[in-house]
């Protein structure tokens, strides 16, 4: 029989190696109880922004992260053909990653975007085109050209069900970790993934 003390010393061994091997790993976190060792290896402050993020997840890959509206003609043409633009989207570019978002919604849900979007990021997704093989390489100098960011947006959704709920999940604990005290109920962007904490 094992003593409690060999159990827990190995228990406490096996949980630091996954929450080790989650954050530097190579493979999809797609498992809702690896994206919460993932956020919490962060160990962000309450008044972590979307950028801090950004600039923490890029230090750990060695990709820059840039954050950025949409281009204007990529709204306008969004416009005019009636297509509907999604809310935000990641564009892996050469040598950096790009997160674009609209400006046409609210601040909170805004940063609710971009903390998504950064989900699919820290937790290593990849959407079904990339899988192919046929991965954007980046437009001039490795910044996304607007062919690229139409192919994003085209791409859209094309995430797994499974990444699409690691990456909602990632952003719900997020808020929940650095915003406390916001209300668990009404219309808020977090308030629709409640139930994710306790699943």
């Amino acid at each position: 029989m094992t003593s409690p003390t060999i159990g827990w010393g190995l228990l406490h061994w096996i949980r630091r190696r996954r929450r080790h091997s989650v954050v530097t790993g190579n493979a999809p976190v797609t498992q809702l109880g690896d994206v919460r060792a993932l956020v919490c290896a962060f160990d962000l402050p309450a008044t972590v922004t979307p950028e801090d993020l950004a600039a923490r997840l890029s230090t750990v890959r060695g990709r820059s992260i840039l954050i950025q509206p949409y281009p204007e003609n990529i709204v306008a043409e969004s416009r005019r053909t009636g297509d509907p633009l999604p809310y935000g989207v990641w564009v892996s570019g050469a040598a950096s990653d790009f997160v674009f978002f609209r400006q046409d919604t609210t601040n909170t849900h805004q940063r609710h975007i971009l903390l998504h979007e950064l989900g699919h990021i820290a937790c290593r997704h990849v959407q079904a085109e990339a899988e192919a093989g046929t991965a954007d390489t980046g437009g001039v100098d490795g910044v996304p050209d607007l062919q690229m960011i139409r192919r994003a947006v085209k791409r859209d959704g094309e995430f797994a069900e499974a990444q699409e709920q690691a990456a909602e999940t990632f952003a719900y604990l997020i808020e929940r970790q650095t915003r406390p005290t916001l209300s668990a109920t009404g219309d808020t962007p977090s308030a629709r993934y409640r139930l994710l904490e306790d699943s």
